[in-house]
């Protein structure tokens, strides 16, 4: 739905005609909605349900897109698609600017996974159609805070449906898990008389989400040039399993959310002289640092990847391995 969602703001009106024109039937991850009135702009009490019901309900589910203005009753065929006329709102630039306000405060938790934009319709100045993306949430269940209508809602088939007890149960069961990443920066050891800094190479697991990560490792494999060291500096246990250099971390050492844990430095000659200028003192060419790596923490996959280091991306001091 991402994909239809860039591709009505570029089309525009002709975008939206054409889902009329070819019938687009409603899916799990499609919903038309039509104003309860769309002479106004503002939003009743209705259409605050019809939103908060929407939101909720995309966001449990697989996420998509709602296109508000647009009919989508059944036909004489029976066939719950997109139906000429459509229904452009007028004011759209103010139901535009009221649903952003309310987005973030009809469902509980807030999404931030939510983007909307305005279709200017050629019908009438000022009126137009709006489009409503919504990924899937990773802090799943949301709630409608709309009144009358406390409940939580998910997406199936063409249709929004009160989620039972045993769904909500169980989205409240699922286990948000850590997101780490590898990433590296440069530590200075040592400064002389001419301003030349000896620095050292520093691996890190960084944790790129919400959740605490428990008991991180990071593994490599692959030809590391100097000298590798992780205790007693980091609170890492090194050990060798085949051609894996493992290091784990004990239970006192956790990666909070949005924090970096320093796990192993390679000693190995990185000088960085005045006005910028590095070298080596065991001279290489291409690449730095070319590893594979694995790496996870408690109730995580593990993560695999190559940590490809060229020697001029040295330079920008740190950085985050890509994958």
């Amino acid at each position: 739905m991402r994909e239809l969602f860039d591709r009505l703001i570029h089309e525009g009106e002709t975008g939206i005609q054409r889902l009329i024109d070819e019938r687009m039937q409603e899916g799990v991850q499609l919903d038309f909605k039509q104003k309860g009135d769309p002479k106004k702009g503002g939003f009743d009490a209705n259409d605050k349900k019809i939103l908060a019901k929407a939101v909720s309900g995309f966001a449990n589910s697989a996420g998509g897109l709602l296109v508000w203005g647009v009919n989508a009753e059944k036909g004489q065929d029976g066939i719950d698609c997109a139906q000429a006329p459509s229904a452009p709102i007028a004011q759209i630039e103010l139901f535009l600017s009221e649903a952003t306000t309310l987005v973030g405060q009809l469902i509980q938790p807030r999404h931030d996974g939510i983007q909307l934009y305005a279709v200017p319709a050629a019908a009438a100045p000022g009126s137009g159609y709006l489009l409503i993306y919504v990924e899937r949430s990773e802090r799943r269940p949301h709630s409608s805070e709309a009144s009358g209508q406390k409940q939580y809602f998910k997406r199936a088939g063409d249709s929004f449906f009160e989620m039972e007890h045993y769904d909500v149960e169980d989205a409240f069961k699922r286990l948000a898990v850590p997101d780490l990443h590898l990433a590296w920066r440069l530590d200075i050891i040592s400064t002389d008389g001419a301003g030349n800094q000896t620095s050292e190479l520093v691996l890190q697991l960084k944790n790129l989400s919400e959740v605490t990560a428990k008991y991180p490792y990071l593994y490599l494999k692959g030809h590391i040039y100097g000298d590798v060291r992780s205790e007693p500096r980091f609170d890492y246990r090194r050990t060798q399993e085949g051609e894996w250099l493992c290091f784990y971390a004990g239970a006192n050492q956790v990666i909070n959310p949005g924090t970096s844990s320093s796990v192993v430095e390679i000693r190995s000659g990185i000088v960085f002289r005045p006005f910028g200028l590095f070298e080596l003192n065991n001279a290489r060419e291409g690449q730095y640092l070319d590893l594979e790596y694995r790496l996870g923490c408690e109730n995580t996959r593990q993560r695999s990847g190559r940590f490809i280091l060229p020697i001029e991306a040295l330079a920008a001091r740190s950085g985050v391995a890509e994958g």
